[in-house]
C-alpha cells in the first residue's frame, strides 16, 4: 500500500478519534497526517514526510487551535460563559420520562432524543409523563433526577 493511505488512514482515525475527546489537540495532529500524505502524493521522501507531519501538527496546535477553541467557546451575546458541546450539553437538561424509570432502567426523552435512564435515588421510580432533569452521563445512559 502507498505511504500516502496510511497518512489518510491516521488522519481519519486522529479525526475520528477528536469526536469522542472534544479538546481539538488530535485534530490539529490529523492536520499533520493530511500535509504528510499530501506530501507523499506528491513524492516526497520519508523524512520530508516525518517533518511535514510534525511541522503541521506543531503548527496547528499551537497557531490554529488557539482560534478554534475560542470560536467555540465564544457566545454570540454579552455573556462569555463558555458553550457546552457534545454529552455535556445534555447535563442539566430538562427531560421527559416515557417508560418507567426505577433501579433496572427506563426510557426518557430528551430534545427529541430517546435516552436509557436510571434513578439518581436507587429506590425512586419515575412514572411516564413525570419531568426530570439529567444530573450525569455515563457511557449511554443518563442518571435522572425528578424535579418537585
Amino acid at each position: 500500500m502507498e505511504p500516502v493511505f496510511y497518512w489518510i488512514i491516521a488522519a481519519v482515525v486522529l479525526g475520528a478519534i477528536e469526536l469522542f475527546t472534544g479538546t481539538l489537540v488530535l485534530a490539529m495532529v490529523g492536520v499533520g497526517a493530511v500535509l504528510a500524505g499530501i506530501g507523499a502524493a506528491v513524492g516526497a521522501p520519508f523524512w520530508l514526510q516525518a517533518v511535514l507531519f510534525g511541522a503541521g501538527s506543531f503548527a496547528s496546535i499551537f497557531g490554529l487551535r488557539p482560534f478554534l477553541k475560542q470560536a467555540l467557546e465564544s457566545d454570540s451575546g454579552g455573556d462569555q460563559t463558555p458553550r457546552r458541546f457534545g454529552t455535556r450539553a445534555i447535563e442539566g437538561a430538562e427531560a421527559r420520562v416515557i417508560e418507567k424509570v426505577d433501579r433496572s432502567g427506563g426510557l426518557v426523552e430528551i430534545a427529541g432524543d430517546n435516552w436509557t435512564a436510571f434513578p439518581l435515588e436507587p429506590d425512586q421510580s419515575l412514572e411516564p409523563g413525570d419531568r426530570v432533569t439529567v444530573v450525569e452521563i455515563k457511557g449511554a445512559t443518563v442518571i435522572v433526577w425528578k424535579q418537585s
